[in-house]
């Protein structure tokens, strides 16, 4: 079996983009395959007994759509991303100097993303602001003035474009005109929920909505889970509003702490079944915050916080 190490030059943004969509892949994955054959496009013509060997851990069903489906989106690659540059969706691969670098600290960098809107160099002071899709009435409140209190301080929001906590910080976010990020855990062009399309365009008018699901593909839980270490990479710290015990927050929260992200959580004085995660996440060390008047020490944080480099190789 030939073995080629992979080199930026010798890479295809459009096999890249063909594999990743419709191989059934996720990062790891495609990158196993990468540092086995050297690029996407060996890869796609890597022959099924090559494919099937177990250092690989591919199973039958990315077997076969690496042979069938993987070709047939080659054959319209250049007009799917003809089409998406038509509509302002930049296509990204982590080879490229274009990718975002904040990305390359996440748990498996996704190699391709899709966005729409820019990332500038002032989006590298971030707060991430999440919470429950079923937040109190304070909750929200609470989410939206902190982000339009980020706003104010040029500092980044970024979110999930969930309902609930989610929305109210971007929407913070933009009323105090700031710029915000929305990390979706769908394609590009299937923003879900549907009722925030609307939010998601202006989002794109004033920060960016990225994407590493193929464009067309509906939300899935595994997906919209995913997206909770894209969430957290992008930003130097997480902020949990409200939380129950289960839920995307938490995993948001835990991964910030495993990226050397700073990790803050609303320190609410009641019983409300919203504050059950953000109680257990403030037991395990996070910075205890209410209001936004705490947004000094979170600023002060944010900007002199450095991450540390990331506990896994290197993309291309």
């Amino acid at each position: 079996m030939r073995i080629t190490a992979p080199q930026p030059d010798a890479q295809d943004r459009r096999a890249w983009a063909a594999l990743f969509w419709a191989g059934r892949l996720g990062p790891a994955g495609f990158m196993r395959l990468l540092s086995r054959f050297g690029s996407a496009r060996a890869v796609c013509e890597a022959p099924a007994d090559e494919l099937a060997a177990p250092s690989l851990r591919l199973t039958e069903a990315q077997i076969a759509a690496i042979a069938r489906d993987v070709p047939r989106r080659m054959q319209r690659i250049d007009a799917e991303l003809a089409s998406l540059a038509d509509d302002g969706i930049a296509v990204l691969c982590s080879f490229e100097d274009a990718y975002p670098a904040a990305l390359r600290d996440a748990h498996n960098p996704p190699p391709v993303i899709c966005m729409s809107g820019t990332l500038t160099d002032a989006d590298v002071c971030a707060l991430a602001i999440v919470g429950t899709r079923e937040p109190t009435s304070e909750g929200r409140v609470t989410a939206r003035d902190i982000a339009r209190a980020c706003a104010r301080r040029d500092i980044t929001v970024v979110s999930g474009l969930a309902r609930g906590i989610d929305t109210a910080a971007h929407r913070g976010a933009l009323d105090g005109g700031g710029r915000t990020i929305a990390v979706l855990g769908s394609g590009i062009r299937h923003v879900h929920p549907r009722r925030n399309r609307r939010l998601a365009a202006h989002i794109a008018e004033r920060g960016a909505v990225i994407s590493e699901v193929a464009p067309e593909d509906n939300p899935s839980g595994a997906r919209l889970m995913a997206r909770n270490r894209l969430t957290s990479a992008l930003a130097r710290g997480v902020l949990a509003v409200e939380s129950t015990l289960r839920g995307g927050t938490l995993q948001t929260a835990r991964d910030a702490g495993r990226q050397g992200r700073l990790v803050f959580a609303c320190d609410w004085h009641d019983d409300r079944p919203q504050a059950e995660g953000t109680r257990a996440l403030i037991a395990e060390g996070a910075e205890p915050v209410l209001g936004p008047d705490a947004l000094d020490v979170i600023e002060h944080l944010l900007r002199t916080h450095r991450p540390p480099p990331p506990d896994q190789p290197a993309l291309l």
